[in-house]
């Protein structure tokens, strides 16, 4: 970058000096050639008067003079010539001053030199007499003056580029320094081109976005590595009772009624194994957003009617109470997935309550919104467990955990089944009262 704006730079330098000098000596040249004219103008002038006063005497008496200075006839015949032999020169008639001279009473033409270097001015002016007195001055062409002064304008232009090489040479370094003293660690911490601001505002945000995505990925081999352990142990635990049971069912010394108790521990085992295989696949489903079922309007009161009939057998295992409030609040969403967001958060309702607890279901549909919360008046969650309570395979007190069962997905899903459908989840909990958990979706999104 520093040779390129140095290059440019000076070729700018040098071409601008150029041109200057191109368009001074040229206006010189034509300020001194307007001179001379009227010089020789005037002269003209001044010598007719005096021939017209005085006659050729006059001519002949002038001494010590550069100019040329010729008395034609009107008919084209020289009567004198202060430089050359009257006898030896030709008729003057057809020359351009002279017949411009005749016609209008003066005359002026310019002639070049064979070689270019040099050319003539000439100025004609008629008598009284119907006599032409011209005047002629020879006057170098720009060339000529130019290669005159060739030496002293090589020494110039050297000095010139010398200057102006060294100029580029500073005024380069002196633009790229601030951008090479840029600390991009802090971009937006710099004292530099205003024009600038916005390239690392950019550079700042794009720092921010790759360390936020660093972090999530990060966030995310973390959980992936926790989430591998979880299914390991959670698909160990099942397998090892079936294969323990097999194990001594395939020795046939197991008496009958044992053996029906051992087939229907591997058949519970068997369920849970498919249970939690099901939620795996939803939850890679729901972070996938790989959802192939069609989006339809869902009413949130009869879906919780049905998910209640389904329960009720579970429920009354453990003399809790099943209770729907609110009214009717459609969604636009996936049935399949709303139906598993509201089971999981009964079930959890159910298997975490108390002995004559209560689960409630309250719809409701205000604002542009609808409010689902399932509130139960079971052990609660304690603060400091309340914000992982919807990760994966968490759970709050691992051994009560495993005597009500499930597979440790069920907050997981719902919290996905919720990003899914853009809808918030809040959790209100008190330990040893209950907790409620209120899903809330934005009507306004589903143009319903």
């Amino acid at each position: 970058m520093n040779k390129k704006i140095f290059h440019f730079t000076f070729l700018t330098t040098l071409f601008a000096l150029a041109a200057a000098a191109v368009c001074i000596i040229g206006i010189l040249f034509d300020t001194f050639e307007n001179q001379i004219r009227a010089e020789v103008e005037s002269e003209a002038g001044y010598i007719a008067q005096a021939v017209e006063n005085e006659g050729i005497s006059f001519l002949e008496s002038l001494e010590d003079t550069d100019r040329r200075i010729t008395l034609i006839n009107s008919d084209g015949t020289v009567i004198f010539d202060n430089q050359a032999d009257t006898t030896a020169l030709d008729n003057h008639a057809e020359r351009e001053e002279i017949k411009e001279a005749m016609e209008k009473g003066k005359g002026m033409s310019v002639r070049y030199s064979k070689t270019l270097t040099e050319k003539t001015l000439y100025y004609a002016v008629k008598l009284s007499d119907s006599s032409i007195l011209r005047v002629s001055t020879n006057q170098y062409t720009v060339f000529t003056i130019v290669m005159g002064l060739l030496q002293p304008i090589l020494f110039i232009l050297a000095a010139v580029l010398i200057i102006t090489a060294i100029l580029s040479s500073r005024v380069s370094k002196s633009i790229v320094k601030p951008i090479n003293d840029l600390d991009l660690d802090d971009p937006e911490n710099n004292e530099t081109y205003e024009e600038l601001t916005p390239l690392l505002k950019k550079i700042s945000d794009q720092k921010r976005m790759i360390s936020k995505q660093i972090e999530e990925l990060s966030k995310r081999d973390e959980m992936r590595r926790e989430f591998t352990a979880n299914v390991s142990h959670e698909l160990k635990t099942p397998l090892t009772s079936i294969s323990g049971f097999a194990e001594l069912m395939k020795n046939g010394n197991v008496p009958h009624d044992v053996a029906t108790d051992f087939s229907k521990s591997i058949y519970e085992e068997t369920q849970r194994l498919i249970s939690l295989v099901n939620d795996i696949i939803g939850l890679s489903e729901l972070e996938e957003k790989n959802i192939s079922l069609k989006k339809e309007a869902v009413d949130l009161y009869e879906l919780s009617r049905e998910i209640i009939d389904r329960l009720k057998s579970a429920a009354a295992k453990k003399n809790v109470s099943m209770n729907l409030m609110g009214g009717s609040a459609e969604v636009y969403g996936v049935r399949k997935i709303l139906d598993e967001m509201i089971y999981n958060l009964c079930d959890n309702g159910i298997k975490y309550n108390r002995e004559n607890g209560t689960v409630d279901i309250i719809v409701n549909d205000a604002d542009k919104k609808a409010y689902l919360t399932v509130r139960d008046t079971g052990i609660g969650i304690s603060a400091e467990h309340q914000p992982r309570v919807f990760e994966r395979f968490y759970r709050v007190d691992k051994s009560r955990s495993k005597q009500v069962g499930g597979t440790g997905l069920g907050l997981a899903i719902v919290k996905h089944g919720a990003i899914y459908h853009g809808a918030e989840i809040t959790l209100e909990s008190v330990e040893g009262k209950g907790t409620a958990v209120t899903v809330t979706f934005d009507k306004d999104q589903y143009n319903i």
